[in-house]
């Protein structure tokens, strides 16, 4: 007779575990462009949503359980052209200047507090990938590293990335938004 009351209690205490462990991917597609040249860079970020902080200043040092997979293709650029992954990336900043920002729709224009979101003035929030090293706050004092080969690109100034590690062409966030319809999970998760 109390193996048969558990039950009920079981299956719902499964149920509620179930449904707070569940991963929630956030997938943004992504295209910086340099006005000045062909050099661009578009890819992709999955973050785990529930750990993206909206409104929020977040900065992932990575590997981070927050950012699930990047996908990134420098083509144009006078050296530093390639593809990159997680692997490539020791950093990821994506600030909302204070604005809850709307994922539905495209993120570069939405207002903030300050300015609007993407406008490269160092007052209105900040999307970058950091490939040379942890830069905390004082990111951008120093420039890029000025390698040489096809170097992973690098955070140079607020919502602007330069090709090879910083040292080539910079290119400025044109356009951020969520893919249209389902999407499909990244090809590969992290383990652990």
């Amino acid at each position: 007779m109390i193996q048969v009351l558990h039950r009920p209690l079981l299956a719902f205490g499964l149920l509620l575990a179930a449904s707070c462990v569940s991963a929630a991917p956030l997938t943004f597609n992504f295209t910086f462009d340099d006005p000045n040249s062909d050099a661009q860079a578009v890819g992709s970020i999955t973050f785990e949503d529930t750990l993206l902080a909206n409104p929020g200043a977040n900065e992932f040092f990575l590997p981070d359980p927050a950012v699930l997979a990047i996908s990134m293709t420098v083509s144009g650029a006078t050296s530093g052209n390639g593809v990159f992954g997680l692997e490539d990336f020791t950093e990821v900043v994506f600030d909302t200047d204070g604005a809850t920002l709307d994922f539905g729709s495209q993120l570069v224009g939405q207002a903030t507090p300050d300015s609007t979101w993407g406008t490269p003035d160092g007052n209105s929030g900040d999307f970058n990938f950091f490939s040379s090293g942890g830069k905390g706050v004082n990111r951008y004092a120093s420039g890029g590293n000025a390698p040489t080969g096809g170097a992973a690109p690098e955070g140079v100034f607020f919502f602007t990335l330069g090709a090879n590690g910083g040292a080539d062409e910079e290119m400025v966030l044109a356009g951020m938004s969520v893919p249209a319809g389902p999407v499909a999970p990244p090809a590969t998760l992290p383990i652990g």
